[in-house]
């Protein structure tokens, strides 16, 4: 074992003695650093748009987004935000209402009855595919089986102003209503399917 470390580390140095010894180094063109210039967000294609057709009746992800947030920086590592919803958005709360997106597992298993229902579905097992505006933190009235495609969940809406781990939504007593197993986000725009 150390006679194969031995090796790895003069392999190493050498490595490091060219590179050093060519005088090699990284450089790029002034035309390949991008620009510093902020994104604007009237140019980020609506989530509806981009990936499937909601269907009738069912609250959109371009409604839930719709919401301002300011943060306040007290100091080094502190801040403090705080959030406006709109009006389409608070009169939502408490009411029974459909939502169209993709299962995000809380917990291992195949069925689940605690999860995000989110605008975007997962890609990352240690990410989260969308901030707290396009998540809603979901209780189920019975397990659902975990899908890569898209799901209607409907159940009692909750706008949360001071949830303590940071969801903007929730979804209790939910259901599923309908599974659109042909309907996933692969990389590349797709077709938007039938939702007969």
């Amino acid at each position: 074992m150390a006679q194969h470390d031995s090796r790895r580390i003069v392999v190493i140095t050498a490595m490091a003695l060219i590179v050093w010894a060519t005088g090699a180094s990284i450089t790029y063109a002034d035309d390949t650093v991008p620009s510093a210039e902020p994104i604007n967000p009237e140019d980020i294609p609506s989530v509806h748009n981009t990936f499937y057709q909601v269907p009738e009746g069912v609250v959109g992800w371009d409604i839930l987004g719709v919401l301002d947030v300011k943060i306040e920086v007290l100091g080094p590592l502190q801040t403090n935000s705080s959030k406006t919803f709109s009006d389409a958005v608070r009169a939502l709360d408490g009411e029974m209402i459909k939502v169209m997106g993709f299962l995000y597992p809380l917990e291992g298993g195949v069925s689940h009855d605690y999860f995000l229902l989110t605008a975007w579905p997962p890609s990352c097992p240690f990410c989260l595919p969308a901030g707290p505006a396009m998540m809603v933190e979901t209780y189920t009235s019975e397990a659902i089986d975990f899908t890569e495609g898209a799901i209607v969940m409907a159940g009692q809406f909750e706008v949360l102003d001071d949830d303590p781990n940071g969801f903007y939504y929730r979804m209790r007593s939910a259901e599923l209503v309908e599974r659109y197993d042909d309907i996933r986000w692969n990389g590349v725009e797709s077709l938007t399917p039938s939702l007969n």
